[in-house]
């Protein structure tokens, strides 16, 4: 009988072949691409970004796109790209999903890329003008590298499972095994990384998951 830790790590696999890289190698970014879904209160902008919602005009929404006056109706693109603090650019693809005198709420993805990371151990805020969830990662890791985003290094296959530098705790995880990593990956950015282990060998480590952004512009 095929057991359910082999389906796992069939699926991790199959997720890691598939997916795009998370990270840009050429310039050692990081991307994260996540669904979102915002509220902007009228006269408010979105934080980090030139997106004002001014409320409703004509039956339309109102809306200020880097200063430039925009009516929108329902399902309407509304879309934004630019560093949301610096060297964190922000690129939203997304539509107004409704909105009413008092807000307009506008949801899509977000593609989150951070420039010239300098990671961290930190605490995870309580809260921040922006947060992105479940953003799909998926990372081949060769040996002695660190998981992108993460102090987590690879230190190769053992008699225990894939073994983990930089744990803090037992560093061994086999295939199906969970790694979960949070601290700070710029100042005022958070990264949490929820990641489940996929094939391993001597000299590489597959892993994917879900990642969450904190930023504060």
């Amino acid at each position: 009988m095929f057991k359910k830790t082999g389906l796992l790590v069939v699926t991790l696999t199959v997720v890691l072949l598939t997916m795009g890289a998370c990270q840009d190698k050429s310039s050692s970014a990081l991307i994260y691409t996540a669904p979102f879904e915002f509220g902007i209160a009228a006269g408010s902008f979105l934080p980090g970004a030139g997106l004002q919602y001014r409320g409703v005009a004509d039956g339309m929404a109102e809306v200020y796109i880097n200063g430039q006056r925009a009516l929108k109706q329902k399902a309407d693109s509304l879309s934004w790209a630019g560093e949301a603090r610096e060297g964190v650019s922000l690129d939203l693809d997304s539509r107004v999903l409704w909105f009413d005198e008092a807000t307009l709420h506008m949801g899509g993805t977000a593609k989150v890329t951070v420039a010239g990371a300098a990671i961290q151990s930190a605490t995870l805020p309580q809260e921040t003008a922006l947060m992105f969830d479940n953003a799909p990662v998926a990372y081949s890791v060769k040996k002695g590298e660190t998981i992108p985003g993460t102090l987590l290094i690879y230190e190769g296959k053992t008699d225990e499972g894939a073994k983990l530098g930089g744990t803090g705790d037992y560093p061994y995880r086999k295939g199906g095994d969970s790694i979960v990593w949070a601290g700070a990956i710029k100042e005022n950015v958070w990264l949490q990384v929820t990641l489940r282990v996929g094939v391993y060998t001597d000299q590489t480590l597959a892993v994917a998951g879900l990642a969450s952004v904190w930023i504060e512009p």
